[in-house]
């Protein structure tokens, strides 16, 4: 479905990201892999093998690094780029009370002016390519207030509304932006600093819980969902939220009341 696309991925070297890159990888695209730890995509890379894939280290807060993602994809594509999957991201939690001006500032950056550098980067080779698909990787606490989580579900749904912004401002151009928001994905390494490695499990645990449909997500669940929006079969959607959370959306926390 993506034969002879060039498609980047934030956060590749890991979990999601890389269930996403072997995703788009595995239906043709060239895939650009970016994050901060070079060891990590080479990882990646090594394991999708063939030529179609491209290792650029870079952090999304650096706004040179940005630009030379999107340089450096548009020339892998030869001048096109058709698909840009906004993944990275870091999840910290902290009351409004206890969270200081660095974790706000932190919260923001990686997760919401990250992808906006990204996609304001990328739009001339999209326009170039007579249009393309920008996904964004929000999260159900974008959707519905957490307590601690004011920063981080700040941040995502500051996300969701620049997409949609974006998506109405870029139509005449052929690109779409759609945004996915994920309930708890068991992904260890998204987990780091959020939750102590100790108590990963249990955290695990309890949140497979409250999930409707019983479990937490798999890498490969976002993975689906990215390709289905960055493939034609999602040709006339854009400006779209999808809940990809196992019906956390709906629920309300209460106990069973009958059996």
């Amino acid at each position: 479905m993506l034969h002879d696309t060039t498609a980047i991925v934030t956060g590749a070297g890991t979990g999601i990201g890389r269930a996403i890159a072997a995703r788009l990888h595995g239906h043709g695209a060239r895939v650009v892999l970016a994050g901060r730890r070079r060891d990590r995509l080479e990882q990646t890379a090594a394991a999708l093998g063939g030529e179609r894939t491209r290792v650029v280290p870079t952090d999304v807060t650096v706004p040179d690094q940005v630009r030379a993602l999107a340089e450096t994809a548009a020339e892998f594509g030869q001048g096109r780029i058709e698909v840009l999957v906004n993944n990275a991201g870091a999840m910290r939690f902290a009351p409004v009370e206890q969270a200081d001006e660095a974790h706000w500032i932190n919260m923001m950056d990686v997760n919401c002016w990250g992808p906006r550098r990204l996609m304001t980067a990328v739009l001339p080779a999209m326009r170039a390519a007579g249009g393309g698909s920008i996904v964004n990787i929000a999260s159900i606490a974008g959707e519905h207030a957490f307590p601690g989580a004011a920063a981080y579900g700040g941040a995502k749904r500051a996300l969701r509304h620049i997409s949609q912004v974006l998506a109405m401002e870029e139509a005449a151009h052929g690109i779409r932006v759609n945004v996915i928001c994920p309930g708890v994905v068991e992904d260890t390494e998204l987990l780091e600093g959020a939750v102590p490695t100790e108590k990963q499990a249990q955290f695990l645990a309890t949140f497979a819980t409250v999930h409707p449909l019983g479990r937490n997500g798999k890498p490969d669940d976002v993975a689906d969902a990215v390709l289905f929006f960055a493939s034609p079969m999602s040709r006339w959607i854009t400006g779209a939220v999808l809940p990809l959370d196992g019906g956390r959306h709906l629920a309300t926390n209460r106990p069973k009341l009958v059996d």
